[in-house]
């Protein structure tokens, strides 16, 4: 898993990237996927297109990208930039895209191209904040194990699991307008606490935020996310470190100290709790897979 791999789409080598291209296209019902890949960018991410390419561009292809942490920019043609946080979603023409980095410690996304094999009204350039985005990183887990398969049957499966994953965020960004007022209000601040993970949010804090009691603010993340605030930004803040630590250019003293847990102890409790073994055996586990 250390992206040493001849099928890559982009030149710039990361410590922790898949590329999950396929020699040819897998058609499902809805769309042709062209390419998928999975990142989790450092300081040290920078891709220019075409240059660093390896399929051409194609015309009336599309990409989603979709951010699972952290914050990457793109810039268009035209040279105006688009910031994107996680948790969050936006469908861009690739003819349009000049280059993007890390905006930031790291910047984890899925990224995929696509041609729509049907009438698919595609809103272009605009964001959906994605507030139960569990749900959404373990079908993409599930498909990239199904797209790896030597089977062809999982390919044409795992389209169709991103066909309907397109279906749904687009979905997401029309109804965007008609969202009640505290939906809109909930999935800014989950953005903003992505945006600044490295911050000590309290409950007081978010409460603050929203404009809007802690009483109730428990009761709109409960809805909303199935967690309490804190629970919420305990998770973001574990899964930032998961993939610091796969980056493998801090230690767990580093990553603890960066995301606010009282010590090394109390951050490596929570990190087993959460993923079910300890941070100090993150850089085997993934070097072994």
């Amino acid at each position: 898993m250390n992206g040493k791999n001849n099928l890559w789409d982009v030149k710039n080598e990361t410590t922790y990237n898949i590329p999950l291209v396929i020699d040819e296209n897998v058609i499902s019902s809805g769309i042709s996927l062209i390419s998928l890949w999975h990142t989790l960018a450092d300081v040290s991410y920078q891709v220019v297109w075409p240059r660093d390419k390896k399929k051409p561009l194609i015309e009336n292809s599309w990409v989603a990208v979709y951010t699972l942490q952290g914050s990457g920019k793109i810039t268009l043609k035209d040279n105006s930039q688009i910031l994107l946080n996680g948790n969050c979603v936006i469908f861009l023409k690739p003819t349009d895209i000049k280059s993007y980095h890390c905006e930031g410690l790291v910047w984890e996304q899925y990224w995929m191209e696509f041609i729509p094999t049907g009438a698919m009204e595609i809103p272009l350039s605009q964001q959906a904040i994605i507030y139960n985005g569990d749900l959404f990183n373990k079908e993409l887990s599930e498909i990239t194990e199904l797209i790896t398969s030597d089977i062809e049957l999982n390919k044409n499966l795992a389209v169709a699991f991103i066909t309907k994953l397109i279906y749904q965020w687009v979905c997401l960004i029309v109804q965007t307008g008609s969202k009640d007022k505290w939906l809109i209000k909930i999935e800014k601040l989950l953005s903003e606490i992505h945006t600044d993970i490295q911050k000590r949010w309290t409950v007081a804090e978010m409460a603050q935020w929203m404009q809007c009691s802690e009483q109730y603010l428990r009761r709109l993340f409960q809805k909303y996310t199935g967690k309490t605030p804190k629970e919420f930004y305990l998770d973001a803040r574990l899964e930032l470190a998961l993939s610091l630590l796969k980056q493998g250019s801090y230690n767990v003293n580093q990553v603890a100290d960066m995301l606010n847990f009282f010590d090394s102890f109390h951050f490596s409790k929570a990190f087993k709790n959460k993923f079910g073994y300890a941070p100090s055996g993150v850089k085997g586990l993934y070097q072994a897979l």
